[in-house]
């Protein structure tokens, strides 16, 4: 069975005369891969925004690996924890790998300062 590696729980987002996600709990396991699916206005974006840190929760929490996340996460500190999200709609540079486009503005960085990118072989 694979390990727990992150948790939502009672997630609830609400917008001025719209409840977007009413005490939501979605469990990602180590391994797995997941698809939201679902009508527009179901919530999909809403939950991964939270996720991110793009939007905070008016209820609910985050547990990663087992331990409770404190405070309020924002995408900088989703990063740092290991969540990164690929957005649904296609921004991406066109001169750039696959690879660069997905660590855009995240780029991996050498001990000495320097980033550490592949590009593509023309």
């Amino acid at each position: 069975m694979n390990s727990l590696r992150l948790s939502l729980e009672g997630i609830t987002k609400k917008f001025p005369g719209v409840l977007a996600l009413k005490n939501v709990d979605f469990d990602l396991r180590e391994g797995e891969i997941h698809g939201l699916v679902g009508k527009n206005g179901a919530g999909k974006s809403t939950l991964i925004s939270v996720l991110s840190g793009r939007l905070r929760p008016d209820s609910g929490k985050m547990v990663l690996m087992g331990h409770a996340i404190e405070g309020d996460i924002d995408p900088k500190k989703a990063r740092e924890l290991g969540i990164v999200v690929v957005s649904q709609d296609p921004e991406f540079v066109g001169e750039f790998s696959i690879a660069e486009n997905l660590f855009l503005g995240n780029y991996p960085e050498w001990s000495i300062g320097g980033i550490s990118t592949v590009r593509r072989v023309k």
